[in-house]
């Protein structure tokens, strides 16, 4: 007699499943999708889940005993199977797939040479429009030090607009020589267009050719008299020199690469990624994972995950290990880049196969792990020692060191759309579970104290509110007042209070450091820069500060897309609200086609094809599109709860 196998539903399920490719998906009782999979033989691959059981890990096990449904969808070829998966998990972000909680897009630069005028801008996404893009910029000063060297350098226009439009005076950029000003006249087409190519040149890693080209410019600008024009030419040659001195690593080729350093420990995990740039590394990002599953292939499914559509390609990946389906990527990834890309095994200080540039791959994969384990040691090295607390205690007065702080922003723009914030940390570590945010209801304009003094009586006014042991007010004198105002109508008159102000000029024009203010204290306190105490304040305010502008920036864009919406003909209320559930987005919204637009609850085929068309007619947008591009950019956070 056979024994009962432990998971009837899949056993039940694979004497009808075909021996094809294809994506499986289980799901649980209520029809949430928990896995994802792929398989070049769609039975073979789901009969392994019922051979040895036994021997199952606790990953693999415990979603088994969840599956209260298991789905499948042929394909014609593995590849394809591949590319479906990818989506799938896009879709559904099932628990036992991979999730990258941080998937902010690096800094691109555009140029489109098809303008009359073509001017340099940030983007967020690559788009298949013919523009040109450089980058992507790991570190937003890196990128936005390179638009103020093109700026200085070349003269092109950051000015909104793809039409210029014709000015009586040059614009204060022009005036200062950041500018060639075409909006002037001050500059024809011929000679915009040359320094548009000369940058493009530049940005492409061939600034030792460009000199030589410009210094044979400046001689013939020179022997035709024309002093003026060799002047600019020799502040250019000088610009360009300065710049490629500072980047004067060694470089033995001027490849895009992308080196995959990978450190576990103890069920915990991280991946940095260290972009490297013609040759150059240009910064690095990091994705942590604090609660791995067993069995997980944390490096092939970060591969699939990360490279999804948008993100832009290098000629090379390095990986620190084999992935499975890594040559099935790699075309993937060529014919999603239009160019070759490949995945380079480094393995143990090796490369997959002898090459010329094995020593340097070794080299930057050795960064990219010392890097990777660093970050993950610094990660698990868990909250501040207690020397930190005690040190704020005994500086602000308090009876004991505070465990528990929480710190309130307030983020607007001119009295718009204003969000407060609340982060807690405790014993000097963040405490996701005490994130709030708050939409302001009863305060009209810019009035930063009544906005405080509305989130201090919705969150402290309830008898079951639990207290911090120091409350901090990103803000100075007035804000405390304002918070202790509040404080004392709720009954919470003993909470202990200080507000951090900012680093700000004084009334001669000296500039004032970041400064505590106390209650009853009319002077400010400066507690000294490097002590333990007041490190993790100014870590809680500026977490703070991330947190509310990050909330502030996804309301303004998901208002201001809205409005773009209000303007389709068809598309009422009831439409607009599923397509600002279903996309973040204008520019994820202008990427989708008409099947995916008529597949929308209430949307018809007719109503799809108007909105697509509507869509098509307007400008393309980047990753912040519907954004107010007054708003800085902020990280996105991983998950805390919104008061209302």
């Amino acid at each position: 007699m056979h024994k009962p196998s432990p998971y009837p539903v899949l056993a039940a399920l694979l004497p009808h499943v075909p021996r094809q490719p294809g994506v499986y998906l289980f799901t649980d009782a209520g029809g949430r999708v928990l896995y994802v999979g792929k398989a070049a033989n769609l039975r073979h691959r789901l009969a392994s889940y019922l051979k040895a059981p036994e021997h199952h890990d606790p990953k693999t096990a415990l979603m088994l005993q969840k599956v209260g449904e298991v789905r499948y969808l042929l394909t014609a070829t593995e590849r394809e199977a591949l590319i479906l998966e990818r989506n799938l998990i896009k879709e559904h972000r099932p628990r036992y797939n991979i999730e990258l909680k941080d998937d902010k897009n690096f800094l691109c630069l555009r140029l489109d040479l098809g303008e009359e005028f073509p001017a340099l801008r940030f983007v967020r996404r690559f788009a298949p429009d013919g523009a040109l893009y450089f980058g992507p910029y790991a570190n937003a000063a890196h990128a936005r030090e390179t638009v103020r060297l093109m700026k200085q350098v070349f003269g092109l226009r950051t000015c909104t607009g793809s039409r210029l439009v014709p000015r009586s005076r040059p614009c204060l950029n022009a005036q200062v020589g950041r500018c060639l000003g075409p909006c002037a006249g001050l500059v024809s087409r011929e000679d915009y267009r040359r320094a548009v190519l000369q940058a493009v040149q530049f940005l492409k890693g061939r600034g030792r050719s460009l000199v030589a080209a410009l210094k044979r410019e400046m001689a013939a600008a020179a022997s035709a008299l024309d002093f003026e024009q060799a002047a600019r030419l020799r502040d250019r040659i000088a610009a360009v020199r300065t710049t490629l001195e500072r980047q004067g690593m060694a470089r033995p080729h001027f490849k895009d690469q992308d080196v995959l350093g990978v450190a576990q420990e103890g069920g915990r995990g991280l991946i940095l990624v260290l972009v490297v740039r013609q040759g150059l590394v240009v910064g690095s990002q990091e994705y942590y994972f604090p609660d791995l599953l067993p069995g997980l292939d944390l490096v092939g499914d970060f591969v699939k995950e990360y490279y999804r559509e948008g993100r832009p390609l290098p000629d090379e990946i390095l990986l620190p290990r084999e992935v499975p389906d890594r040559r099935l990527l790699a075309g993937l990834f060529s014919e999603q880049r239009g160019r070759p890309v490949r995945l380079v095994v480094v393995a143990g200080g090796e490369p997959e196969a002898p090459s010329p540039a094995g020593g340097e791959n070794r080299r930057l994969m050795a960064l990219a792990q010392e890097n990777a384990a660093a970050a993950l040691a610094r990660r698990l090295r868990g909250p501040l020692p207690p020397d930190a607390l005690a040190d704020l205690a005994a500086r602000l007065g308090l009876s004991a060191p505070p465990r528990k702080l929480a710190c309130l922003d307030i983020s607007t723009l001119q009295g718009s759309q204003p969000v407060g914030a609340l982060v807690t940390f405790r014993d000097g570590a963040p405490d996701k579970s005490g994130y709030r945010r708050f939409r302001i209801r009863g305060v009209a304009g810019q009035d930063d104290y009544a906005m405080l003094a509305e989130v201090v009586r919705r969150h402290f006014g309830p008898a079951t509110a639990l207290l911090p042991d120091l409350l901090v007010v990103d803000g100075g004198k007035g804000q405390l007042a304002a918070v202790q105002a509040a404080l004392a109508e709720v009954g919470r008159r003993d909470l202990p209070v200080v507000a951090l102000a900012k680093e700000a000029l004084s009334a001669d024009g000296r500039p004032v450091r970041d400064r505590l203010f106390l209650p009853g204290r009319k002077n400010p306190k400066f507690l000294p820069a490097d002590s333990p105490g007041w490190l993790l304040l100014l870590r809680l305010r500026d977490e703070a500060h991330r947190f509310a502008l990050s909330h502030h920036r996804r309301r303004a864009r998901r208002e201001l897309v809205a409005s773009h919406l209000s303007q389709v003909p068809g598309v009422g209320p009831a439409r607009r609200r599923v397509l600002l559930t279903r996309f973040a987005s204008l520019a994820e919204l202008q990427a989708a086609d008409v099947s995916e637009l008529a597949a929308l609850p209430g949307f018809t085929r007719p109503v799809a094809e108007r909105l697509h068309a509507w869509l098509k007619a307007q400008p393309p947008q980047g990753e912040e599109a519907g954004a107010d591009p007054r708003l800085p950019a902020a990280p996105p956070d991983s998950g805390p709860r919104t008061s209302s």
